[in-house]
């Protein structure tokens, strides 16, 4: 009998290798999976006083759903939030723009979200944190 694909599993295991490499981030001071056991979200606490911002309490959460079956495209949200910022990468369907790529912020009244299609580099989950760590850092140092 052959294997059968679990999505909950692969999804796991997909945040399994964000935290690890999260971990090895030098702006990230920790890193946990939610719920423990199967991981369904990855936070991270920031030190972004090392990126030239002076916020407490920056966090970023990653989202990864691999889909129902094994070669589905992955859906998943890089977001980024503090007391002043609230944005990130997702990959997922969206009403506001075409493709699932995009990049989304709140405004300055915190009421709604802008959104900007988005095209990234690779769907591999490692990648992905060296890739939207790099967009976080040059987003933050404009705003």
């Amino acid at each position: 009998m052959g294997d059968t694909y679990d999505s909950a599993a692969a999804s796991h295991r997909a945040l399994r290798a964000i935290q690890q490499e999260l971990e090895r981030h030098p702006i990230v001071t920790e890193v946990r999976g939610f719920p423990a056991g199967e991981f369904t979200r990855v936070v991270a606490r920031l030190e972004t006083k090392r990126w030239g911002r002076d916020s407490e309490d920056a966090t970023f959460t990653v989202r990864w759903f691999a889909g129902e079956t094994a070669d589905a495209i992955p859906e998943f949200s890089f977001h980024y939030s503090d007391a002043t910022a609230d944005f990130g990468w997702h990959h997922e369907p969206n009403p506001h723009v075409d493709g699932w790529g995009h990049f989304q912020e709140r405004n300055a009244t915190g009421t709604a979200y802008s959104y900007e299609p988005h095209s990234f580099g690779s769907l591999t989950p490692a990648r992905l944190v060296w890739e939207v760590m790099s967009l976080t850092s040059s987003r933050l140092k404009t705003t």
